[in-house]
């Protein structure tokens, strides 16, 4: 939902009523940004990713007003530490570009592993300062084949509202063959007297070859008060890591 108070945000520096009420209506999930895969390496690695994809939905909610986006990222990883950086195009409050920052470490737990870090989302040339700060602890492990995650990430000012905010994820992923996958997710998030909303997922993918896969994922949410933005829709995506 970061469309929603990032917009109203600007909105409140540079327009405050009218801008407020078309926002607030329409707006928002890396969730990020970008959805970064992390694992406990042992050695240094370095990793380049590259992904179009026909939308960019975060939390449920469309970040590119409905429009294909292009997201890149580099990552580094050190026996259980990584960092990394990735920029991808929105479309919402006049800005166009935003950037993300992210690092922590993953921790091997025997059947479980736990990643605490934090992630830094950041938009360039937005009106007033939306940049926001969060902090993240997950648990994976697997059931057989049945790969399974728990995830919940807190900031204590949501886009620059001033809001303390909680997400909270169960994900779950399955291999159908060798090369294709089922994965699905239940969220929910919270913005202290703000708003809350339940947002889905459902999706597959396939390894077309090493370091490229295609993906369609369906997306949906119960947040009607954010419009257009939030409603169901189906995004396909092709991606290649080096």
């Amino acid at each position: 939902m970061r469309i929603m108070l990032a917009a109203a945000a600007v909105a409140a520096a540079i327009a405050p009523a009218c801008a407020f009420a078309k926002d607030a209506a329409t707006y928002v999930d890396k969730a990020p940004a970008a959805n970064v895969k992390t694992e406990a390496p042992s050695d240094l690695t370095v990793g380049f990713g590259l992904t179009g994809a026909t939308d960019y939905v975060w939390r449920g909610v469309s970040q590119s007003d409905q429009k294909p986006a292009v997201f890149a990222t580099v990552s580094l990883g050190y026996r259980g530490f990584y960092a990394g950086a990735g920029t991808e195009n929105v479309r919402f409050a006049g800005i166009s570009q935003e950037y993300d920052l992210w690092g922590g470490y993953v921790a091997d737990l025997g059947p479980v592993k736990l990643d605490v870090g934090v992630v830094r989302y950041g938009y360039v040339d937005a009106p007033v300062k939306i940049d926001t700060l969060e902090g993240k602890a997950a648990l994976s492990g697997k059931a057989g084949k049945l790969g399974l995650k728990v995830a919940g990430y807190y900031t204590g000012n949501y886009f620059g509202s001033h809001h303390h905010a909680v997400y909270s994820e169960l994900g779950a992923s399955y291999p159908l063959t060798e090369k294709l996958t089922a994965s699905g997710a239940l969220a929910h998030q919270t913005v202290n007297h703000a708003f809350n909303y339940t947002t889905w997922n459902a999706g597959l993918s396939y390894a077309v070859m090493k370091g490229a896969t295609l993906a369609v994922r369906y997306h949906d949410t119960d947040a009607t008060f954010i419009g257009r933005k939030a409603k169901a829709r189906v995004v396909g995506s092709f991606s290649l890591s080096f």
